[in-house]
């Protein structure tokens, strides 16, 4: 996203942190079922790079369920990020601030920050998923670097999803094939295929396969609420947290992906009706599927769909009418989403439209005294409609279930930020502060701003991953010596500020307004309200 890439960066290059240079060490005597991995240490953290989880999906594997992992002989080199999904192109961000790796078909592998290379440590863990709309992003990204984040006594994985056409893909020719195998939302089932290597594995880098969090923003949060509601996800985390993951977004049927499968298909003079027109699909260069998922306007939204089997149903709905993991969880979102707006296309007038005779209500409520603008009105309504009202009913819906839930609002800007006159915190903004204000500090751009951090960024920096790594350790983020984090309930609009006025619990954020956005999304969609 090119307006969030660009002012992400911007908050970046204004506050960052040394990384310490990556030390080779002699090959660390660490076995898993696959073979020995060698990994390097930075910082006293022990991190294994580019560790496959699956095997290649590639030739007659491309739009499959993820394979078993493969083995090998001797000891793997683990000091280096593999080769990222393919993709459109590196985003904005990412050329500006690293050498992406190589893009690749073969590209499911993860990585390992552990403090502790002992089994048996019994270490949380918190296994990170990437955003970027569903169609782009790699687990390389500097700002991912979880070197901090397990200082904090937790071990991080982080790891490759396919995107794109590539990773959400559905046609009935591809059911008939695998009839046994679930077809189309082939990035989530590569998210679980993950999620089980971490179960069968993370306890000989220290970890806890009995005590998982994942965690993700944007696309990334949107799939943490996805693997909430999948069955195929059941008994493989423990605790979630969905940042800036919506939640009242519907996601296509199978039936309305095959049109746009149709199409595709005709774009390439194959008619999908067997295995010809596959072997036909499947001969073809990544770039020129991803040169028509750019250009054919079926293609403009490419994500998880309602398929039966990986996502049986709406995610709000199922949300709900508790058809989901009763696990502890955190949703939250930024104070300026709005940053997204024109990315996705998005007007005052089009937010408004649904309303109907209820549009003079939300206006009065955003601006009873009638001064503000269309554009301010549109900015206001879109941070609330798309983001803190999912997050504030989705926590409601899962302390229905029995388990607790925690809603936030993270709104800290730098000195920086603030004498730039920024509006707020943009989409993925909060990123930084979780994983602890790294980046290249061989960048000659990114190096002139490190010691620009101040105190107040490196205290709200300990904030955000101390509340996270806690809620990992038990489900409860509070902690001694930080602001009492109070747990939402169901139909209430309790909030924990993190902005420049300090951090605490608010119990009426915007509470007219989301409560107006919550009835009226349960109206449309037939549903009754938390209780």
């Amino acid at each position: 996203m090119h307006r969030f890439a660009s002012a992400l960066i911007l908050m970046l290059l204004a506050c960052g942190s040394a990384v310490a240079d990556n030390t080779p060490v002699a090959p660390v005597p660490l076995t898993i079922a696959q073979g020995a991995l060698s990994g390097t240490t930075e910082a006293g953290i022990a991190v294994f790079k580019d560790i496959p989880f699956a095997a290649p999906p590639t030739g007659a594997l491309r739009w499959r369920a993820p394979q078993p992992a493969p083995s090998w002989e001797g000891v793997r080199e683990a000091d280096k990020f593999g080769p990222i999904c393919t993709q459109p192109k590196p985003s904005l961000l990412v050329r500006m601030v690293l050498t992406p790796p190589p893009q690749s078909e073969d590209c499911l592998s993860l990585n390992v920050w552990t403090p502790r290379v002992e089994a048996g440590a019994k270490l949380p863990v918190m296994v990170w998923i990437y955003g970027g709309s569903f169609k782009s992003g790699s687990s390389a990204l500097p700002f991912y670097d979880a070197t901090d984040l397990a200082a904090h006594g937790v071990v991080v994985v982080t790891f490759n999803y396919r995107v794109g056409l590539l990773g959400f893909y559905y046609d009935r020719a591809l059911a008939a094939e695998n009839p046994n195998e679930a077809v189309g939302n082939y990035g989530l089932m590569d998210q679980i295929a993950a999620l089980g290597w971490v179960r069968r594995n993370v306890a000989s880098f220290g970890g806890d396969p009995g005590n998982v969090t994942i965690f993700g923003e944007s696309a990334g949060g949107m799939s943490v609420n996805d693997l909430m509601v999948s069955p195929a996800a059941r008994g493989l985390f423990n605790k979630a947290i969905s940042e800036s993951g919506l939640g009242f977004n519907n996601p296509p049927t199978a039936e309305a992906a095959q049109a746009a499968a149709t199409r595709f298909a005709e774009y390439n003079h194959a008619s999908l009706d067997g295995a010809t027109e596959l072997d036909r699909l499947r001969a073809l260069a990544p770039f020129e599927i991803l040169k028509e998922q750019s250009s054919l306007p079926e293609f403009r939204t490419i994500g998880p769909m309602i398929d039966g089997k990986i996502i049986p149903e709406s995610i709000g709905k199922a949300f709900a009418e508790g058809h989901i993991a009763s696990v502890p969880y955190i949703a939250g979102s930024n104070s300026n989403e709005a940053s997204l707006m024109d990315e996705v296309n998005t007007s005052t007038d089009d937010l408004l439209k649904p309303w109907g005779e209820f549009r003079p209500q939300i206006r009065k409520l955003y601006d009873p005294e009638g001064k503000i603008s269309d554009d301010v009105l549109g900015q206001k309504l879109f941070d609330d409609e798309w983001f803190a009202a999912p997050a504030r009913a989705l926590a409601g819906f899962v302390t229905k279930t029995g388990a607790p839930a925690y809603v936030y609002q993270f709104g800290y800007l730098t000195q920086k930020q603030k004498s730039d006159g920024a509006a707020g915190v943009v989409h993925g903004g909060e990123i930084p502060y979780v994983f602890g204000l790294r980046g290249p500090l061989n960048d000659p751009v990114y190096s002139t701003y490190v010691k620009d951090t101040t105190a107040d960024d490196r205290a709200v920096v300990e904030t955000m991953q101390r509340y996270w790594t806690n809620f990992a350790r038990t489900g409860n983020p509070n902690g001694e010596g930080l602001p009492q984090w109070k747990p939402a309930s169901p139909g209430a609009s309790i909030t924990l500020l993190v902005d420049n006025d300090g951090t605490r619990t608010v119990e009426d954020f915007h509470k007219a307004q989301l409560a107006l956005i919550i009835s009226q999304w349960l109206r449309l969609a037939g549903l009754s309200a938390p209780q």
